[in-house]
């Protein structure tokens, strides 16, 4: 869940609980109020029947006590009935239209020496407050007066009804509000931690706005200062590694050029005079150990020929990338005995820029060392494609292959860093490495590089 929906469910939670809680505390206060208020009603309209009853009972006025009571029955809605009764229990007055009703006259009698008793009946009508209340102390009888809970009760729940309607209310208004202020409050945070993403993505340029001076806005301010240090130390060390792996090239090509020149020729020229010898010597043990090492030495010449290719291969200066590729292919399969088919579409005599072609060159160099090292592998493909302003490298082989998020998470440290290397040269050249595998199902490294070319055909670097 987002931010800005915790934030709303915080808020609707806390209207909920207080609105709920509020209505189930006023109902109940409001429950005993009007329970108190209708007992004490109850018991004065009972007290001024009692007061007013024993003249007629005295006078024998029935007709008369039967009047007052009916009066105050008609001028009191929320009264049921009105009972007078003789110190016998026998009814003189009652507003009951026949008779009283089955277990009235049992249900409440007034202990002996109180002046009223109150109970709560459950009657036909409804829930009702009964009052006993007994006349001259009960030597002239006693009054029984009914009032129904119910008007009270109605008012009650009315009353919970419009408290649950306001919460309702104030949760609805309660809600836009907290959208409203959960957007503006996470929106930065937003912009922050998509920021973020693109800084672990590699973006490091990516700045945001700093739209405030609160705590959001500092933050927002450090992020950018965060990702400026970030890319002031990622150019630095980019730098940094293009002048090693400049000098690493350098150093291969002089290295290289040594073998190939002064290497090979002395080897030449030893290959020479040990020929010399084998024909001019007599001796045939001297002229057979002058063959032996002159076998030897041909061999030397040709380790020392391959040791400078793999340094650094002049095809690859002199032809291009293309040209390299398909010598290095061909020595590649026969060196490894390993079926590898390489195919170049849409290069045409394009040269790539020099630093291009020499970091294409050693990613596909050091993808196949791989296959040979790791993959066991029958079929290896190259592919070197223009697509859409792309140049694209394929190699992939159907090989054991391997979990790659294992191995780049650091299981196998030697090819992790091989692998890193290869993304690290693609990184210098502005373009972007993939490698997708899985054990048992072979392996994938893809490459892809902006193309800068130079569009005549000719070596972009004047110093070749």
């Amino acid at each position: 869940m987002s931010l800005r929906y915790k934030i709303i469910v915080a808020i609707a939670v806390l209207v909920l609980a207080l609105g709920i809680g509020g209505t189930l505390h006023a109902r109940l206060t409001l429950s005993s109020i009007s329970q108190d208020e209708l007992e004490k009603r109850a018991i004065a309209v009972t007290n001024d029947v009692a007061s007013y009853a024993p003249e007629p009972l005295l006078t024998n006025d029935i007709y008369g006590l039967y009047q007052h009571i009916s009066a105050v029955l008609a001028t009191n809605t929320d009264i049921r009935y009105i009972v007078v009764m003789d110190p016998k229990g026998s009814v003189k007055a009652s507003t009951f239209s026949s008779g009283l009703p089955m277990g009235l006259r049992e249900a409440n009698a007034v202990p002996s020496g109180q002046l009223s008793s109150v109970k709560t009946l459950n009657t036909s009508e409804g829930s009702m407050v009964d009052v006993a209340m007994p006349i001259l102390g009960g030597d002239a009888g006693t009054v029984r007066l009914g009032i129904s809970k119910e008007p009270a009760e109605s008012q009650v729940a009315q009353l919970t009804f419009n408290l649950l309607a306001l919460t309702g209310g104030v949760l609805v208004a309660g809600l836009v509000v907290a959208y409203v202020l959960a957007t503006l409050f996470t929106r930065p945070l937003a912009r922050l931690a998509e920021a973020a993403r693109a800084v672990g993505r590699g973006e490091l340029s990516r700045q945001v706005a700093v739209e405030s001076r609160d705590e959001v806005g500092r933050l927002a301010a450090t992020f950018n200062t965060m990702t400026q240090q970030l890319r002031e130390k990622e150019e630095e060390r980019t730098r940094l590694l293009e002048r090693v792996i400049s000098a690493q090239e350098e150093e291969r090509r002089r290295i290289a050029r040594e073998l190939h020149d002064e290497a090979g020729q002395a080897l030449s020229s030893l290959m020479l005079g040990l020929k010399h010898l084998e024909e001019t010597c007599g001796d045939p043990s001297a002229k057979g150990k002058a063959a032996e090492l002159r076998s030897l030495a041909a061999d030397t010449l040709e380790l020392t020929h391959d040791l400078a290719l793999e340094l650094r291969p002049s095809v690859l200066d002199d032809l291009g990338l293309v040209a390299a590729l398909e010598r290095y292919a061909k020595d590649y399969a026969n060196r490894y005995n390993i079926s590898l088919d390489f195919h170049a579409v849409a290069l045409g005599d394009k040269r790539l820029l020099p630093q291009e072609e020499i970091a294409l060159y050693r990613i596909v160099q050091e993808a196949l060392t791989n296959v040979a090292r790791h993959a066991s592998a029958r079929n290896v493909s190259v592919l070197l494609e223009e697509r859409n302003g792309t140049t694209v490298v394929i190699v992939e082989d159907d090989g054991k292959g391997f979990d790659v998020a294992a191995v780049m998470g650091g299981a196998g440290q030697s090819r992790r860093l091989g692998l890193r290397g290869m993304e690290e040269r693609a990184s210098l050249i502005g373009g972007k490495l993939t490698i997708e595998s899985r054990p048992g199902a072979g392996t994938a490294v893809f490459v892809e590089v902006p193309r800068a070319m130079d569009g005549h055909g000719t070596d972009p670097d004047p110093h070749r």
